[in-house]
């Protein structure tokens, strides 16, 4: 009888340990843990992959944004009058810092001006 009985304990434990498939089927709490903790980290990752998602979309409707050809027309118009403001700035303060050149350039348009006033205009 001690060998029904061992065998009866050895069928209770492998029914024990195989699910209804066949497959092994958790033998501790710390395998469902760790199944948890898998399916915590894959909610993780997609909750994750999903922030990434938005943020990239978002990203991309910045850029199309910005290089819509209206857009683009008028940062080139801003851009060209910062560059022009600043030039005109940097050219007064040279006048200001040596007024005869521009004295002198200045007179000598004045007289051709004149000449071709007298000689009655255009050639």
């Amino acid at each position: 009888m001690t060998e029904g009985s061992d065998r009866s304990d050895e069928v209770r434990r492998a029914s024990q340990d195989e699910d209804v498939g066949g497959e092994q089927a958790p033998a501790a709490s710390g395998e469902l843990k760790g199944q948890t903790r898998s399916d915590d980290e894959v909610a993780a990752a997609e909750a994750e992959v999903e922030q990434s998602r938005a943020e990239l979309t978002e990203t991309v409707e910045a850029l199309k944004e910005k290089l819509e050809p209206q857009n683009l027309e008028e940062q080139a118009k801003a851009r060209a009058m910062e560059v022009a403001r600043a030039r005109g700035q940097q050219i007064l303060e040279a006048v200001r810092r040596n007024p005869k050149p521009v004295a002198v350039a200045g007179g000598v348009l004045f007289l051709l001006l004149v000449r071709r006033l007298r000689r009655g205009g255009t050639r």
